[in-house]
């Protein structure tokens, strides 16, 4: 039995996050050696990273439980999203009249006791606001009392949460222009956000959304040194039990993901978007995505087969065409690079006749990239071009070379495919190849990128394209 139990304590401590550990070696007041010894291995296990564990199995089982129930509860003491669900449940009861008595003795104890501006801030004030002619209609004058003094002791709080949320939307709004249309500077926003962003008497909310809106900023004008140092001091406040949820949590890790990929810090991007993955959301399948990406560049397509695998249930439930289509490219590239380009070419094929729509409208230049790949490691180049006639792929090529992520791995498959069906000659193949070069300023990830397309080019035309990497 005891084997048993260890194994499930085991299973507990892998879900554990790094952010979490600190928080939870913060927090504790064992007297007890043991119930101190088991912490610490759990919180070890989760910062080194160690899945295995080395619980010791002479310790009473009833330890390892009630690690377990208090590591559960504190967690769930500070987390937002938790708090937030209570809320809202509360406002419904509220509103249909089915509220029992000991939910509103917790709730006018909640107000009571309210100390600042918290995460939820918000919705707990227009709860209040919900709360109050409910019991004012019932003659509660009491219960009445303590929300009326709640209500009137934060109205000012409130009034600057609201006006702090208006102004970062405006923020974002500009902020959300420049990334797609490029055509604004929007640098000026940074003292304000960074001023929300550290300001303790700023309501959770809006403070995490501050940080959000400057790392969207920063990513915008390549600000990688601003960026890590944001993200590093909110790492900080995950590790105090501040704007903590998983959902959240998962998604700062995620932002890290495409940080470090960004400046080609692979190991850094892949240690962090394993960690995405560990809590299911509704955005799983987009950080599955970023992993699989990482592992690819990282050159481990076993391990990226074997995730894949792991979610494939969930990409054949999703209605998120962006990323189904995502999923489904780096299916065919993984493959691809497993040396089973027969079955990446089927997959690829059954998705186009079933998702053609979809492929044209949300992310066809991944989809074609990845499908193009295995038709070169084949040799078919007569049907990559029936394929990129068909779907007009050159002309909208051209469209796509002005996005600031561009690589012409589809430009280049194209020209590579029309000599070797010997419709143009070596000057002009040699020239279709360094054109999309022109002008062309990569970052150290897209270079990154560019080499294993070259390298991957090359295995059936060296000459040509190795002289490419005299440019990079």
């Amino acid at each position: 039995m005891q084997k048993v139990k260890l194994k499930k304590f085991t299973e507990f401590s892998k879900t554990i996050l790094p952010n979490e550990a600190k928080y939870l070696v913060s927090q504790h007041q064992f007297t007890d050696n043991e119930k101190t010894e088991i912490l610490n291995q759990l919180v070890n296990g989760a910062l080194t990273n160690n899945a295995k564990g080395h619980f010791d199995a002479s310790i009473d089982k009833r330890k390892y439980s009630y690690v377990k129930n208090w590591v559960s509860r504190k967690l769930e003491s500070v987390d937002v999203d938790e708090t937030a669900k209570w809320i809202l449940d509360l406002n419904k009861k509220i509103l249909l009249d089915a509220i029992v008595s000991s939910e509103e003795k917790a709730f006018l104890n909640f107000l009571a006791n309210y100390k600042k501006a918290g995460y939820n801030f918000q919705i707990v004030y227009e709860l209040a606001q919900e709360y109050k002619p409910y019991l004012l209609i019932r003659l509660r004058y009491k219960d009445h009392e303590i929300v009326a003094n709640f209500l009137e002791n934060y109205s000012d709080d409130y009034e600057k949460a609201k006006n702090i949320q208006q102004k970062l939307y405006n923020a974002t709004t500009e902020i959300t222009s420049q990334y797609t249309q490029k055509d604004s500077e929007t640098i000026y926003w940074e003292p304000w956000l960074l001023e929300v962003f550290k300001d303790e008497d700023v309501d959770g909310k809006n403070r995490y959304m501050a940080f959000i809106t400057l790392a969207f900023m920063y990513t915008n004008y390549g600000e990688s040194t601003k960026l890590k140092l944001l993200f590093d001091e909110i790492d900080l406040f995950f590790s105090k039990g501040e704007m903590y949820s998983r959902r959240l949590l998962s998604n700062y890790y995620a932002s890290r993901v495409l940080m470090h990929s960004k400046e080609n810090e692979l190991d850094l991007a892949e240690y962090y978007a394993y960690l995405s993955i560990r809590q299911y959301n509704n955005d799983t399948l987009m950080y599955v995505n970023n992993l699989v990406a990482i592992l690819l560049k990282n050159k481990k397509p076993k391990e990226a087969n074997n995730v894949l695998d792991t979610y494939h249930q969930l990409y054949k439930e999703s209605h998120n065409y962006h990323q189904k289509i995502g999923f489904c490219s780096y299916r065919i590239r993984a493959l691809n690079q497993v040396g089973q380009n027969k079955l990446a070419e089927e997959v690829a094929s059954n998705f186009l006749k079933q998702n053609k729509k979809e492929v044209l409208k949300h992310r066809w230049h991944h989809f074609f990239t990845s499908y193009f790949i295995v038709l070169i490691a084949q040799e078919k180049y007569t049907e990559l071009l029936k394929i990129a006639s068909k779907f007009d792929i050159t002309s909208k090529e051209k469209e796509h070379k002005s996005g600031h992520s561009y690589v012409p791995n589809i430009s280049w498959s194209i020209s590579l495919s029309r000599y070797m069906e010997g419709q143009i000659n070596s000057s002009k193949l040699l020239e279709d190849i360094k054109a999309p070069m022109e002008g062309l300023k990569p970052t150290k990830s897209q270079k990154t990128v560019l080499v294993q397309v070259i390298d991957t080019l090359s295995n059936n035309l060296p000459e040509a394209f190795l002289k490419l990497k005299s440019y990079l």
